[in-house]
């Protein structure tokens, strides 16, 4: 009988040992065969029987030696490209709900002292010289130059990740629909129909209940084509756009390369949809 441990193969009938001498070797073996099923007990008297450690100090340090190295090794394959984009745009949200906040309370703090009502950029900037409210609007402007620089950077790991997905949705809103399904692995499996109703979850339920009309566009309604059409084109827009998408990620995830040919022909179905808005079929 063949015993496969951490430390080594031990054939208990013919009494041969072949031990996993190096540290990488080790982790290799973990990684591909997953945790020794056999006693721990048993381990360590095999340990002991065959000399590959010599007391049981030794081997509490060899275990926990490997156990670290492992833990190491599969925390370095979960830092991917895919990763990074995603803690990337989540990072870009918290920053986005942080100059928001900042801004209403400068906006409230002004109020104090200057009759005209004043939002944004501009508040910020006619205020940057102010004794008391200088350095808050100072802060402000420079989290909206960092927000600025990481929508280049975000849209620069988007291109490199998925570039037919950013040609067609753009660098942030591919991001999220890659972050809301779970990852690129799982955008690409799933059916447009899902797809186009992705982060509308909650209108679905409300549907299926009997409580709403069904849904027509989840995430991507933020795509401009969608948000800036009529109301009663949105739904074939969304569908036309959602198609799109789905091919674009199963190009993305099998490295298919970039296609122009996917916005060219998604830019002349909308503008088919949108010449044909009095038909009775697109109402």
């Amino acid at each position: 009988m063949e015993i496969l441990a951490w430390f080594g193969k031990y054939n208990s009938e013919k009494s041969e040992f072949e031990p996993f001498i190096t540290l990488d070797q080790r982790i290799r073996i973990l990684m591909e065969s997953g945790p020794c099923p056999n006693d721990k007990s048993e381990l360590r008297n095999i340990a002991k029987t065959t000399e590959f450690i010599k007391s049981d100090e030794e081997y509490n340090y060899r275990v926990r030696e490997t156990a670290i190295a492992l833990v190491r090794r599969q925390l370095e394959l979960r830092v991917t490209e895919e990763a990074d984009l995603l803690q990337a745009v989540e990072a870009l949200d918290d920053l986005n709900l942080a100059i928001n906040l900042l801004d209403e309370r400068l906006y409230e703090w002004s109020r104090l002292h200057i009759e005209e009502v004043v939002h944004g950029k501009d508040l910020a900037n006619s205020l940057s010289e102010d004794k008391t409210m200088g350095e808050l609007a100072k802060v402000l402007l420079g989290l909206r130059m960092s927000r600025q620089r990481f929508e280049v950077e975000i849209g620069g790991l988007a291109l490199k990740l998925a570039p037919n997905l950013t040609m067609i949705a753009g660098s942030i809103l591919a991001t999220r629909l890659i972050s809301k399904s779970g990852g690129l692995r799982h955008l690409n499996q799933m059916p447009s129909s899902a797809v186009q109703i992705l982060g509308a979850e909650k209108a679905l339920f409300k549907h299926l209940k009997g409580k709403a009309p069904s849904p027509k566009h989840g995430l991507i309604f933020r795509h401009p084509a969608i948000s800036g059409a009529p109301k009663r084109l949105r739904g074939k827009i969304a569908r036309a756009i959602a198609c799109k998408l789905t091919i674009a990620a199963r190009l993305d995830f099998y490295g298919g390369g970039l296609h122009p040919e996917l916005m060219e022909s998604l830019e002349k179905r909308i503008t088919e949809i949108r010449r044909n808005k009095g038909s009775i079929s697109d109402q």
